[in-house]
Protein backbone atom coordinates (compact mmCIF):
# COMPACT_ATOMS: atom_id res chain seq x y z
CA UNK A 1 0.00 0.00 0.00
CA UNK A 2 2.78 2.33 -0.32
CA UNK A 3 2.73 3.05 3.63
CA UNK A 4 6.09 5.16 3.20
CA UNK A 5 4.42 7.56 0.55
CA UNK A 6 1.51 7.64 2.65
CA UNK A 7 3.75 8.59 5.96
CA UNK A 8 5.36 10.90 3.59
CA UNK A 9 2.06 12.75 2.78
CA UNK A 10 1.03 13.18 6.22
CA UNK A 11 4.45 14.89 6.79
CA UNK A 12 3.79 17.28 4.10
CA UNK A 13 0.37 18.14 5.06
CA UNK A 14 1.49 18.71 8.15
CA UNK A 15 4.61 20.90 6.95
CA UNK A 16 2.44 22.81 4.46
CA UNK A 17 -0.39 23.23 7.16
CA UNK A 18 2.12 25.45 9.38
CA UNK A 19 2.95 27.28 6.62
CA UNK A 20 0.34 28.53 4.90
CA UNK A 21 0.35 32.75 4.66
CA UNK A 22 -3.05 33.07 6.06
CA UNK A 23 -2.75 30.99 9.22
CA UNK A 24 -6.37 30.18 8.98
CA UNK A 25 -7.49 27.80 11.51
CA UNK A 26 -10.65 26.90 13.25
CA UNK A 27 -11.63 25.38 16.34
CA UNK A 28 -10.46 26.26 19.80
CA UNK A 29 -12.05 27.65 22.81
CA UNK A 30 -15.65 27.89 21.50
CA UNK A 31 -16.25 31.92 21.13
CA UNK A 32 -19.09 32.32 23.93
CA UNK A 33 -20.85 34.56 21.32
CA UNK A 34 -21.51 31.72 19.52
CA UNK A 35 -22.41 29.37 22.24
CA UNK A 36 -25.46 31.25 22.56
CA UNK A 37 -26.64 29.37 19.75
CA UNK A 38 -26.53 25.96 17.44
CA UNK A 39 -26.84 25.84 13.72
CA UNK A 40 -28.89 24.00 12.51
CA UNK A 41 -29.11 24.32 8.78
CA UNK A 42 -27.15 26.25 5.73
CA UNK A 43 -28.31 26.80 2.19
CA UNK A 44 -25.41 27.78 -0.02
CA UNK A 45 -27.04 29.38 -3.40
CA UNK A 46 -23.62 30.41 -5.70
CA UNK A 47 -22.12 31.48 -8.99
CA UNK A 48 -19.28 30.16 -9.61
CA UNK A 49 -16.96 32.26 -12.37
CA UNK A 50 -14.13 30.19 -12.99
CA UNK A 51 -12.12 33.06 -15.26
CA UNK A 52 -12.35 34.99 -12.57
CA UNK A 53 -11.87 32.66 -10.35
CA UNK A 54 -14.43 34.16 -7.60
CA UNK A 55 -17.93 33.33 -6.56
CA UNK A 56 -21.17 35.14 -5.65
CA UNK A 57 -24.73 34.63 -4.17
CA UNK A 58 -25.99 34.17 -0.35
CA UNK A 59 -25.84 32.07 2.41
CA UNK A 60 -28.33 31.64 4.50
CA UNK A 61 -27.51 29.83 8.24
CA UNK A 62 -30.79 28.91 10.56
CA UNK A 63 -29.92 28.90 13.86
CA UNK A 64 -31.70 27.95 17.47
CA UNK A 65 -31.21 30.31 19.77
CA UNK A 66 -29.73 28.62 23.10
CA UNK A 67 -29.47 31.82 25.61
CA UNK A 68 -30.84 35.18 24.99
CA UNK A 69 -28.99 37.00 22.56
CA UNK A 70 -28.71 40.25 20.59
CA UNK A 71 -26.02 39.19 18.41
CA UNK A 72 -25.30 36.71 16.28
CA UNK A 73 -21.67 35.85 15.06
CA UNK A 74 -20.30 34.46 12.16
CA UNK A 75 -17.11 33.72 10.37
CA UNK A 76 -15.82 34.38 7.20
CA UNK A 77 -12.68 35.70 5.65
CA UNK A 78 -12.18 39.00 5.22
CA UNK A 79 -11.18 38.16 0.91
CA UNK A 80 -15.54 38.73 0.82
CA UNK A 81 -17.12 41.25 0.62
CA UNK A 82 -20.78 41.40 2.39
CA UNK A 83 -23.42 43.03 0.34
CA UNK A 84 -26.16 42.59 2.46
CA UNK A 85 -27.78 40.70 5.94
CA UNK A 86 -31.48 39.81 6.81
CA UNK A 87 -32.38 38.12 9.35
CA UNK A 88 -35.73 36.36 9.14
CA UNK A 89 -36.33 38.36 5.50
CA UNK A 90 -35.68 41.82 6.98
CA UNK A 91 -32.64 43.52 6.65
CA UNK A 92 -30.26 43.80 9.23
CA UNK A 93 -27.59 46.16 10.42
CA UNK A 94 -23.61 44.05 10.68
CA UNK A 95 -20.32 45.02 11.24
CA UNK A 96 -17.15 43.18 10.15
CA UNK A 97 -14.15 42.05 12.22
CA UNK A 98 -11.34 39.77 11.53
CA UNK A 99 -12.80 37.10 9.23
CA UNK A 100 -16.11 37.67 11.09
CA UNK A 101 -19.40 39.12 10.19
CA UNK A 102 -21.15 40.32 13.49
CA UNK A 103 -24.95 40.55 12.92
CA UNK A 104 -27.23 42.87 15.23
CA UNK A 105 -30.61 41.67 15.90
CA UNK A 106 -33.79 44.17 16.21
CA UNK A 107 -34.74 41.89 19.29
CA UNK A 108 -33.99 39.83 21.95
CA UNK A 109 -34.73 35.70 21.17
CA UNK A 110 -35.36 33.30 23.31
CA UNK A 111 -34.12 29.78 23.95
CA UNK A 112 -35.82 28.10 21.16
CA UNK A 113 -36.36 30.50 18.61
CA UNK A 114 -35.35 29.82 15.46
CA UNK A 115 -33.65 32.51 13.44
CA UNK A 116 -32.71 32.91 10.08
CA UNK A 117 -29.61 35.04 9.00
CA UNK A 118 -29.26 35.59 5.54
CA UNK A 119 -25.76 36.81 3.82
CA UNK A 120 -24.95 38.21 0.39
CA UNK A 121 -21.11 38.46 -0.82
CA UNK A 122 -19.02 38.05 -3.31
CA UNK A 123 -15.44 37.70 -3.95
CA UNK A 124 -12.65 36.26 -5.38
CA UNK A 125 -11.79 33.15 -3.48
CA UNK A 126 -8.32 32.08 -1.60
CA UNK A 127 -6.24 29.84 -4.07
CA UNK A 128 -4.59 27.07 -2.43
CA UNK A 129 -1.12 26.61 -2.88
CA UNK A 130 -0.48 23.28 -2.21
CA UNK A 131 -3.78 21.39 -1.76
CA UNK A 132 -5.19 20.02 0.27
CA UNK A 133 -2.67 20.24 2.50
CA UNK A 134 -2.98 24.26 2.52
CA UNK A 135 -6.86 24.70 1.69
CA UNK A 136 -8.62 26.37 -0.31
CA UNK A 137 -9.99 26.66 -4.32
CA UNK A 138 -7.88 24.88 -6.60
CA UNK A 139 -8.15 26.31 -10.37
CA UNK A 140 -6.87 23.89 -12.94
CA UNK A 141 -7.61 22.47 -16.40
CA UNK A 142 -8.13 18.99 -17.62
CA UNK A 143 -6.72 17.48 -21.19
CA UNK A 144 -9.26 19.20 -23.45
CA UNK A 145 -8.40 22.99 -21.71
CA UNK A 146 -11.85 22.79 -19.90
CA UNK A 147 -11.70 24.03 -16.57
CA UNK A 148 -11.26 22.02 -13.39
CA UNK A 149 -12.04 23.59 -10.00
CA UNK A 150 -11.58 22.00 -6.49
CA UNK A 151 -12.47 23.42 -2.70
CA UNK A 152 -10.52 21.53 0.09
CA UNK A 153 -10.85 23.43 3.61
CA UNK A 154 -10.05 20.80 6.92
CA UNK A 155 -7.63 22.70 8.15
CA UNK A 156 -9.06 26.36 7.28
CA UNK A 157 -12.41 25.86 8.15
CA UNK A 158 -15.44 26.38 5.71
CA UNK A 159 -15.13 30.57 6.35
CA UNK A 160 -13.23 30.44 3.32
CA UNK A 161 -16.15 29.75 0.94
CA UNK A 162 -18.87 30.44 3.30
CA UNK A 163 -20.09 32.18 6.78
CA UNK A 164 -20.55 29.99 9.37
CA UNK A 165 -20.10 28.67 12.85
CA UNK A 166 -17.07 27.77 12.36
CA UNK A 167 -16.24 25.42 15.42
CA UNK A 168 -16.30 21.14 15.21
CA UNK A 169 -18.58 21.51 18.33
CA UNK A 170 -21.65 22.66 16.13
CA UNK A 171 -22.63 20.75 12.73
CA UNK A 172 -25.75 21.70 10.85
CA UNK A 173 -28.41 18.91 12.32
CA UNK A 174 -30.79 19.55 9.79
CA UNK A 175 -28.16 19.02 7.10
CA UNK A 176 -26.82 21.27 3.73
CA UNK A 177 -28.74 22.26 1.04
CA UNK A 178 -26.44 23.98 -2.06
CA UNK A 179 -27.43 25.68 -5.26
CA UNK A 180 -24.24 25.95 -7.04
CA UNK A 181 -24.61 27.58 -10.76
CA UNK A 182 -22.17 27.03 -13.21
CA UNK A 183 -21.83 27.71 -17.04
CA UNK A 184 -22.35 25.36 -19.11
CA UNK A 185 -21.60 22.29 -19.72
CA UNK A 186 -20.23 22.45 -16.46
CA UNK A 187 -21.21 19.94 -13.80
CA UNK A 188 -20.70 20.18 -9.81
CA UNK A 189 -20.73 17.43 -7.72
CA UNK A 190 -21.50 17.87 -4.00
CA UNK A 191 -22.89 16.03 -0.93
CA UNK A 192 -25.62 14.41 -0.79
CA UNK A 193 -28.97 14.00 -3.87
CA UNK A 194 -29.37 15.56 -6.72
CA UNK A 195 -32.13 17.11 -6.53
CA UNK A 196 -32.59 18.94 -9.77
CA UNK A 197 -30.13 21.23 -12.57
CA UNK A 198 -31.91 23.55 -14.48
CA UNK A 199 -30.20 25.29 -17.25
CA UNK A 200 -31.12 29.22 -18.08
CA UNK A 201 -28.98 30.54 -20.97
CA UNK A 202 -25.47 29.95 -20.78
CA UNK A 203 -26.20 28.80 -16.97
CA UNK A 204 -26.59 26.06 -14.75
CA UNK A 205 -27.70 25.38 -11.39
CA UNK A 206 -27.45 22.11 -9.60
CA UNK A 207 -29.14 21.69 -6.35
CA UNK A 208 -27.93 19.30 -4.09
CA UNK A 209 -29.33 18.24 -0.34
CA UNK A 210 -28.20 16.13 2.30
CA UNK A 211 -30.29 15.48 5.56
CA UNK A 212 -27.97 14.52 7.59
CA UNK A 213 -25.84 16.27 10.13
CA UNK A 214 -22.00 16.98 7.85
CA UNK A 215 -18.69 18.76 10.03
CA UNK A 216 -18.20 22.31 7.88
CA UNK A 217 -15.17 21.07 6.19
CA UNK A 218 -16.98 18.21 4.89
CA UNK A 219 -19.33 20.63 2.80
CA UNK A 220 -18.12 20.68 -0.35
CA UNK A 221 -18.54 20.86 -4.40
CA UNK A 222 -16.87 20.20 -7.41
CA UNK A 223 -17.21 21.71 -10.76
CA UNK A 224 -15.75 20.10 -13.90
CA UNK A 225 -16.48 18.16 -17.12
CA UNK A 226 -17.66 14.90 -15.72
CA UNK A 227 -18.44 11.54 -17.07
CA UNK A 228 -20.64 10.29 -14.50
CA UNK A 229 -20.95 6.45 -13.97
CA UNK A 230 -23.46 5.12 -11.49
CA UNK A 231 -24.40 1.76 -9.90
CA UNK A 232 -26.73 0.26 -7.13
CA UNK A 233 -25.05 -0.70 -4.38
CA UNK A 234 -26.87 -3.16 -1.50
CA UNK A 235 -25.28 -2.19 2.13
CA UNK A 236 -24.56 -4.96 4.62
CA UNK A 237 -28.15 -4.12 6.04
CA UNK A 238 -30.18 -4.66 2.73
CA UNK A 239 -30.48 -1.12 1.76
CA UNK A 240 -30.15 -0.11 -1.32
CA UNK A 241 -27.84 2.96 -1.74
CA UNK A 242 -26.65 4.80 -5.69
CA UNK A 243 -22.33 4.31 -5.91
CA UNK A 244 -21.70 7.38 -8.50
CA UNK A 245 -18.08 8.15 -10.08
CA UNK A 246 -17.72 11.90 -11.01
CA UNK A 247 -14.29 11.18 -13.32
CA UNK A 248 -12.90 13.30 -16.01
CA UNK A 249 -14.19 12.39 -19.63
CA UNK A 250 -10.70 11.78 -20.27
CA UNK A 251 -10.66 9.23 -18.06
CA UNK A 252 -13.88 7.69 -18.48
CA UNK A 253 -12.38 4.46 -19.15
CA UNK A 254 -10.90 3.97 -16.19
CA UNK A 255 -14.36 3.84 -14.28
CA UNK A 256 -15.43 -0.08 -14.35
CA UNK A 257 -12.48 -0.46 -12.11
CA UNK A 258 -12.48 2.59 -10.22
CA UNK A 259 -16.25 1.12 -9.58
CA UNK A 260 -15.04 -2.42 -8.61
CA UNK A 261 -12.13 -1.32 -6.41
CA UNK A 262 -14.86 1.40 -4.78
CA UNK A 263 -17.32 -2.05 -3.95
CA UNK A 264 -14.92 -3.82 -2.77
CA UNK A 265 -13.61 -0.93 -0.05
CA UNK A 266 -17.54 -0.42 0.95
CA UNK A 267 -17.65 -4.17 1.69
CA UNK A 268 -14.38 -4.18 3.64
CA UNK A 269 -15.08 -1.31 5.80
CA UNK A 270 -19.04 -2.82 6.09
CA UNK A 271 -17.30 -5.71 7.97
CA UNK A 272 -15.64 -4.18 10.42
CA UNK A 273 -17.39 -1.11 11.08
CA UNK A 274 -21.20 -1.62 10.29
CA UNK A 275 -23.82 -0.26 7.10
CA UNK A 276 -22.44 2.62 5.09
CA UNK A 277 -23.72 5.87 7.37
CA UNK A 278 -25.64 7.75 4.25
CA UNK A 279 -27.40 5.29 2.50
CA UNK A 280 -30.43 7.76 1.66
CA UNK A 281 -27.56 9.69 0.06
CA UNK A 282 -25.23 8.09 -1.98
CA UNK A 283 -21.83 6.35 -2.28
CA UNK A 284 -19.96 9.29 -3.69
CA UNK A 285 -16.49 9.92 -5.91
CA UNK A 286 -15.54 12.74 -7.75
CA UNK A 287 -12.33 12.78 -9.36
CA UNK A 288 -9.90 16.50 -7.75
CA UNK A 289 -6.92 18.11 -8.54
CA UNK A 290 -5.65 17.84 -5.89
CA UNK A 291 -4.97 14.55 -3.96
CA UNK A 292 -7.74 13.83 -1.70
CA UNK A 293 -10.43 14.46 1.35
CA UNK A 294 -13.36 13.23 3.04
CA UNK A 295 -15.88 15.19 2.16
CA UNK A 296 -19.59 13.51 3.08
CA UNK A 297 -20.97 11.25 0.41
CA UNK A 298 -18.98 13.21 -2.27
CA UNK A 299 -15.20 11.93 -1.30
CA UNK A 300 -12.08 13.51 -3.35
CA UNK A 301 -10.04 11.90 -5.46
CA UNK A 302 -6.62 12.32 -6.63
CA UNK A 303 -4.69 9.70 -7.05
CA UNK A 304 -4.54 9.16 -10.50
CA UNK A 305 -5.71 5.26 -10.28
CA UNK A 306 -2.24 4.13 -9.09
CA UNK A 307 -3.75 1.28 -7.80
CA UNK A 308 -1.92 -1.26 -5.81
CA UNK A 309 -2.25 -5.22 -5.04
CA UNK A 310 -2.43 -6.57 -1.18
CA UNK A 311 -1.94 -10.00 -2.01
CA UNK A 312 -4.74 -10.63 -5.62
CA UNK A 313 -6.94 -7.63 -4.84
CA UNK A 314 -6.79 -4.52 -6.20
CA UNK A 315 -6.49 -1.71 -3.99
CA UNK A 316 -6.16 2.19 -3.72
CA UNK A 317 -5.15 3.48 -0.50
CA UNK A 318 -6.39 6.98 -1.02
CA UNK A 319 -9.92 6.00 -1.87
CA UNK A 320 -9.78 3.79 0.77
CA UNK A 321 -8.45 5.76 3.29
CA UNK A 322 -10.98 8.84 2.62
CA UNK A 323 -13.75 5.72 2.32
CA UNK A 324 -13.00 4.86 5.74
CA UNK A 325 -13.59 9.24 7.11
CA UNK A 326 -17.33 8.26 6.06
CA UNK A 327 -17.62 6.50 9.52
CA UNK A 328 -15.04 7.85 11.29
CA UNK A 329 -15.16 11.97 11.14
CA UNK A 330 -18.42 12.17 9.19
CA UNK A 331 -20.96 9.72 11.63
CA UNK A 332 -18.68 9.53 13.97
CA UNK A 333 -16.95 13.74 14.31
CA UNK A 334 -15.30 14.96 17.19
CA UNK A 335 -16.66 18.41 19.03
CA UNK A 336 -13.01 19.64 20.11
CA UNK A 337 -9.66 19.12 17.29
CA UNK A 338 -7.96 17.88 20.56
CA UNK A 339 -9.80 14.63 19.80
CA UNK A 340 -8.48 14.49 16.32
CA UNK A 341 -6.74 11.51 16.61
CA UNK A 342 -10.54 9.71 16.59
CA UNK A 343 -11.33 10.32 13.15
CA UNK A 344 -7.93 9.56 11.72
CA UNK A 345 -6.81 6.96 14.03
CA UNK A 346 -9.56 5.13 13.83
CA UNK A 347 -9.48 5.63 9.90
CA UNK A 348 -5.78 4.22 9.63
CA UNK A 349 -6.36 1.47 11.50
CA UNK A 350 -9.17 0.39 9.23
CA UNK A 351 -6.36 0.85 6.44
CA UNK A 352 -4.58 -1.82 8.30
CA UNK A 353 -7.47 -4.34 8.75
CA UNK A 354 -8.05 -3.94 4.64
CA UNK A 355 -4.29 -5.71 4.66
CA UNK A 356 -5.52 -7.97 6.94
CA UNK A 357 -8.84 -9.15 5.58
CA UNK A 358 -7.10 -9.44 1.71
CA UNK A 359 -3.55 -10.24 2.72
CA UNK A 360 -3.63 -11.96 6.26
CA UNK A 361 -2.65 -11.62 9.77
CA UNK A 362 1.04 -12.06 8.70
CA UNK A 363 0.74 -8.68 6.21
CA UNK A 364 -1.21 -6.72 9.03
CA UNK A 365 1.66 -7.36 11.61
CA UNK A 366 4.24 -6.42 8.88
CA UNK A 367 2.66 -3.61 8.15
CA UNK A 368 2.21 -2.39 12.00
CA UNK A 369 5.67 -3.09 12.35
CA UNK A 370 6.38 -0.76 9.54
CA UNK A 371 4.42 2.45 10.51
CA UNK A 372 5.24 1.78 14.16
CA UNK A 373 9.41 2.51 13.39
CA UNK A 374 8.25 5.60 12.06
CA UNK A 375 6.28 7.08 14.66
CA UNK A 376 7.96 10.20 16.14
CA UNK A 377 6.12 10.60 19.47
CA UNK A 378 7.09 14.01 19.98
CA UNK A 379 4.15 15.43 21.10
CA UNK A 380 1.32 13.67 22.43
CA UNK A 381 -1.40 12.54 20.28
CA UNK A 382 -3.87 15.16 22.61
CA UNK A 383 -1.20 18.11 22.54
CA UNK A 384 -4.49 19.93 24.49
CA UNK A 385 -8.37 20.67 25.41
CA UNK A 386 -9.84 22.96 23.09
CA UNK A 387 -6.93 23.18 20.32
CA UNK A 388 -7.54 24.72 17.26
CA UNK A 389 -7.18 22.62 13.82
CA UNK A 390 -3.11 23.86 13.54
CA UNK A 391 -2.65 22.68 16.70
CA UNK A 392 -4.55 19.58 16.83
CA UNK A 393 -2.77 18.47 13.83
CA UNK A 394 0.59 16.49 13.72
CA UNK A 395 1.49 12.86 11.86
CA UNK A 396 1.17 10.80 14.79
CA UNK A 397 -2.63 11.29 14.92
CA UNK A 398 -3.18 9.30 12.06
CA UNK A 399 -0.24 6.58 13.22
CA UNK A 400 -0.05 6.47 16.74
CA UNK A 401 -3.58 7.12 17.16
CA UNK A 402 -4.08 4.42 14.46
CA UNK A 403 -1.19 1.79 17.17
CA UNK A 404 -3.63 2.35 19.95
CA UNK A 405 -6.25 0.89 18.23
CA UNK A 406 -3.54 -2.27 17.36
CA UNK A 407 -2.49 -2.25 21.45
CA UNK A 408 -6.58 -2.74 22.43
CA UNK A 409 -7.05 -5.24 19.93
CA UNK A 410 -4.68 -7.09 21.54
CA UNK A 411 -5.85 -6.41 25.43
CA UNK A 412 -9.25 -6.93 24.78
CA UNK A 413 -9.11 -9.90 22.57
CA UNK A 414 -10.38 -9.75 19.19
CA UNK A 415 -14.00 -10.86 19.86
CA UNK A 416 -14.20 -8.38 22.50
CA UNK A 417 -12.68 -5.54 20.54
CA UNK A 418 -14.06 -5.37 17.33
CA UNK A 419 -17.57 -5.87 18.79
CA UNK A 420 -16.92 -3.22 20.90
CA UNK A 421 -15.89 -0.90 18.18
CA UNK A 422 -18.18 -1.60 15.57
CA UNK A 423 -21.44 -1.29 18.71
CA UNK A 424 -19.36 2.18 19.41
CA UNK A 425 -19.92 3.15 15.60
CA UNK A 426 -23.27 2.13 15.30
CA UNK A 427 -24.75 3.48 18.42
CA UNK A 428 -27.08 6.56 17.75
CA UNK A 429 -25.50 8.22 21.29
CA UNK A 430 -22.01 8.60 19.60
CA UNK A 431 -22.80 9.43 15.40
CA UNK A 432 -24.75 11.70 13.26
CA UNK A 433 -25.55 15.25 15.80
CA UNK A 434 -23.99 13.33 18.86
CA UNK A 435 -20.43 14.18 18.82
CA UNK A 436 -17.91 12.99 20.61
CA UNK A 437 -14.86 13.17 22.65
CA UNK A 438 -12.04 10.41 23.21
CA UNK A 439 -13.39 10.41 26.83
CA UNK A 440 -16.63 9.30 25.53
CA UNK A 441 -14.75 6.65 23.48
CA UNK A 442 -12.67 5.36 26.29
CA UNK A 443 -15.49 5.30 28.67
CA UNK A 444 -17.64 3.20 26.07
CA UNK A 445 -14.76 0.73 26.44
CA UNK A 446 -14.61 0.76 29.91
CA UNK A 447 -18.56 0.19 30.75
CA UNK A 448 -18.58 -2.44 27.94
CA UNK A 449 -15.67 -5.01 28.59
CA UNK A 450 -14.27 -6.12 31.74
CA UNK A 451 -10.96 -4.12 30.93
CA UNK A 452 -10.23 -0.24 32.41
CA UNK A 453 -8.28 0.74 29.55
CA UNK A 454 -8.18 4.52 30.66
CA UNK A 455 -4.74 4.47 32.08
CA UNK A 456 -3.33 2.92 28.48
CA UNK A 457 -5.65 6.46 26.94
CA UNK A 458 -3.57 8.56 29.30
CA UNK A 459 -0.50 7.15 29.10
CA UNK A 460 -0.22 6.51 24.92
CA UNK A 461 -2.82 9.69 23.84
CA UNK A 462 -1.67 12.32 26.60
CA UNK A 463 1.75 11.73 27.17
CA UNK A 464 4.54 10.58 25.20
CA UNK A 465 5.63 7.72 27.34
CA UNK A 466 5.83 4.69 26.45
CA UNK A 467 6.24 1.38 28.85
CA UNK A 468 10.11 0.82 29.92
CA UNK A 469 10.22 -3.29 30.02
CA UNK A 470 13.31 -4.37 31.90
CA UNK A 471 14.65 -7.54 31.59
CA UNK A 472 16.95 -8.90 34.63
CA UNK A 473 18.88 -12.11 34.75
CA UNK A 474 18.56 -13.36 37.89
CA UNK A 475 20.13 -16.83 38.00
CA UNK A 476 21.35 -19.81 35.10
CA UNK A 477 17.68 -20.05 33.70
CA UNK A 478 16.18 -17.16 35.53
CA UNK A 479 14.80 -13.71 34.70
CA UNK A 480 12.31 -11.06 36.14
CA UNK A 481 10.05 -9.01 34.16
CA UNK A 482 8.61 -5.81 34.81
CA UNK A 483 7.69 -2.36 33.79
CA UNK A 484 9.17 0.23 36.24
CA UNK A 485 7.66 3.00 34.84
CA UNK A 486 3.88 2.56 34.98
CA UNK A 487 1.79 2.42 37.95
CA UNK A 488 -0.58 -0.17 36.30
CA UNK A 489 -0.84 -3.90 34.48
CA UNK A 490 -0.12 -4.62 30.85
CA UNK A 491 -0.52 -7.97 28.90
CA UNK A 492 2.58 -9.00 27.01
CA UNK A 493 3.59 -11.64 25.24
CA UNK A 494 6.64 -13.20 26.61
CA UNK A 495 8.92 -16.09 24.48
CA UNK A 496 11.11 -18.49 26.58
CA UNK A 497 12.30 -21.54 25.36
CA UNK A 498 9.40 -23.21 26.64
CA UNK A 499 7.25 -20.84 24.05
CA UNK A 500 5.14 -17.83 24.46
CA UNK A 501 3.03 -17.09 27.28
CA UNK A 502 0.70 -13.99 28.09
CA UNK A 503 1.96 -12.51 31.16
CA UNK A 504 0.42 -9.47 33.27
CA UNK A 505 3.56 -6.81 33.85
CA UNK A 506 3.67 -4.29 35.96
CA UNK A 507 6.24 -2.30 37.73
CA UNK A 508 6.59 -5.64 40.46
CA UNK A 509 9.32 -8.24 38.91
CA UNK A 510 7.53 -11.19 37.15
CA UNK A 511 10.10 -14.34 37.46
CA UNK A 512 10.25 -16.28 34.95
CA UNK A 513 12.21 -19.46 33.87
CA UNK A 514 14.32 -19.70 30.65
CA UNK A 515 17.51 -21.25 29.33
CA UNK A 516 17.48 -18.13 26.51
CA UNK A 517 16.97 -14.60 27.47
CA UNK A 518 13.05 -14.06 27.51
CA UNK A 519 11.93 -11.60 24.07
CA UNK A 520 9.28 -9.11 24.72
CA UNK A 521 6.23 -8.35 22.82
CA UNK A 522 7.79 -9.98 19.65
CA UNK A 523 4.71 -9.35 17.50
CA UNK A 524 5.02 -5.55 18.23
CA UNK A 525 1.67 -4.81 19.82
CA UNK A 526 3.02 -2.35 21.81
CA UNK A 527 4.94 0.98 21.44
CA UNK A 528 7.87 0.47 24.29
CA UNK A 529 11.29 0.51 24.92
CA UNK A 530 13.04 -3.15 25.96
CA UNK A 531 16.22 -3.27 27.79
CA UNK A 532 18.04 -6.41 29.00
CA UNK A 533 20.59 -6.49 31.96
CA UNK A 534 22.50 -9.94 32.07
CA UNK A 535 24.58 -10.65 34.79
CA UNK A 536 28.21 -12.45 34.61
CA UNK A 537 27.21 -15.86 36.21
Amino acid sequence: MKKLLLLAFFSIKLLNAQAQDNNWTWGGQLDPAQAAYDVKHYTLNLAVDPENKSISGSADAVVKIISPIDRIKLDLIDQYKVSQVRVNGKKAKFTRTKDQLIVQLKEQYKPGERVTVSVDYAGTTPEAVNPPWQGGFTFSKDATGKHWIGLSSQNEGAKIFMPAKDHPSDEPDEGVEQFITVPAPYQVAANGVLISKEQKGNNITYHWKTDYPINNYGINFTVGDFAVAQKEYTTVNGNKVPMVLYLLKQNESKAPELMAVLENSVKTQEKYFGEFPFWKDKIGIVETPYLGMEHQTINAYGNNYKFTKVDTTTHDWLLYHELGHEWWGNKVSVKDWADFWVQEGLTTYGDWLFIEEHGGHKAYLDQVKQVGRNIRNQKPVIVKEFASSDEAYHGDIYTKGAYVMHTLRYILGDEVFFKTIKNFVTDPAYTYENQIKTFDLQNYINVNTDHNITPVFDMYLRTTKLPEVLVKQTGDETYTVQIPNINFSLPMDVRTDSGVQRLELSNKPVIVNSKQTPVIDEDEWYLKKVKVEKQDL
